[in-house]
């Protein structure tokens, strides 16, 4: 197919018959102007992201003091209890997300887990002890220590949005 250009008309030539039509000088569409009819919404074949936020409604501000439940008080919540005895690397996950850290963060720090977010509750809630205490608790009594831990975030957050 061979073609050419004869003013306004564009002369073609296909399996040895000639025709003519009119070519239209059309100048090229502009990349600086914008389109017309642009939808409001978003066309991005990507979605959207959104964000949102945790609020914490804390009931009342401690000033220092004890744990609300003691170790063994664990059986006033047989339910945790179970769950922490049998499920006992699901139930530390659990506790993590809870208090507001990474759900995996329990199998990062394998045993140092408990102890530190013991630490990060006994801070928070301004409970006296110390590292060793804290390491103790958790390595002889983990179970109990995690629904104590539990127990104790529940008493004081009321809800988490």
């Amino acid at each position: 197919m061979a073609s050419g250009h004869h003013g306004d008309f564009v002369k073609e030539e296909i399996g040895g018959s000639q025709m003519y039509h009119h070519h239209y000088n059309t100048p090229p569409a502009s990349y600086d102007t914008p389109p017309y009819n642009t939808p409001p919404y978003n066309t991005s074949p990507y979605p959207q992201t959104t964000t949102t936020q945790n609020v914490v409604i804390v009931k009342e501000q401690r000033h220092g003091g004890e744990w609300t439940a003691g170790l063994f008080g664990c059986f006033g919540d047989l339910t945790g209890c179970l769950m922490s005895f049998f499920c006992h690397p699901f139930y530390k996950c659990c506790l993590s997300k809870k208090m507001g850290e990474n759900f995996c963060m329990p199998l990062c720090l394998g045993p140092a887990d408990l102890m530190v977010l013991r630490m990060k509750l006994r801070t928070m809630n301004k409970i006296p002890g110390g590292a060793i205490a804290d390491c103790c608790t958790v390595t002889w009594c983990a179970c109990c220590a995690a629904v104590q831990m539990s127990r104790e975030w529940d008493s004081t957050v009321m809800t988490r949005i």
